[in-house]
């Protein structure tokens, strides 16, 4: 079995505990994240989870500025709590999608900013994800990948910037047309 299944079968069967276990972790993700790369027009939080990150920005008052909020995951039990947290924080501009980071169901060029936290470290094949959001994606990338596995330092060697770190994932920013360049798509 891959190992995306493996992960996909884990969240599915927490997803209620979630928030519960990890907001605090995701929560110091996103502030060294958006002190750097703020919000702005079209938003895709790419294995988006229950929606913590859109609960942050609107903690913040950064997510009624949003054009759009695109929250994409492969869990069907994680995007039931997003889908239910999204029409309580968002009027309508906040959509929820089934699908992985590794085949993105979104035209090219959809988002300005994609945001995708700890995820490249669960998937299969990470440079399949990480060219998927460049596709997506017109302005910046930001991901972050847990520390103490080697991702981040391939992600260093290839030339992303780090923008920042917390005690478990160091946080990277990147061009859409640099990561291409970089991933030679």
């Amino acid at each position: 079995m891959s190992k995306s299944l493996v992960i996909r079968e884990r969240y599915e069967r927490t997803c209620d505990s979630y928030d519960e276990l990890y907001r605090g972790e995701q929560y110091a993700k996103y502030y060294v994240a958006l002190r750097a790369v703020k919000p702005r027009g079209v938003v895709l939080d790419a294995g988006c989870g229950t929606a913590l990150l859109a609960e942050f920005l609107r903690a913040w008052r950064l997510l009624e500025d949003l054009e759009a909020y695109i929250c994409l995951d492969y869990s069907n039990c994680m995007l039931g709590i997003a889908r239910w947290k999204l029409e309580v924080l968002c009027d309508g501009r906040c959509h929820v999608v089934l699908g992985d980071v590794e085949n993105i169901p979104l035209k090219d060029s959809t988002v300005d900013i994609a945001y995708s936290f700890t995820v490249l470290d669960l998937v299969d094949n990470p440079w399949k994800a990480l060219k998927e959001l460049a596709r997506v994606t017109r302005e910046d990338i930001v991901v972050s990948v847990m520390r103490n596995l080697n991702l981040k330092d391939t992600l260093k060697n290839m030339g992303l910037k780090t923008i920042g770190a917390t005690d478990k994932d160091v946080i990277f920013h990147v061009k859409p047309e640099e990561l291409e360049n970089m991933l030679g798509a």
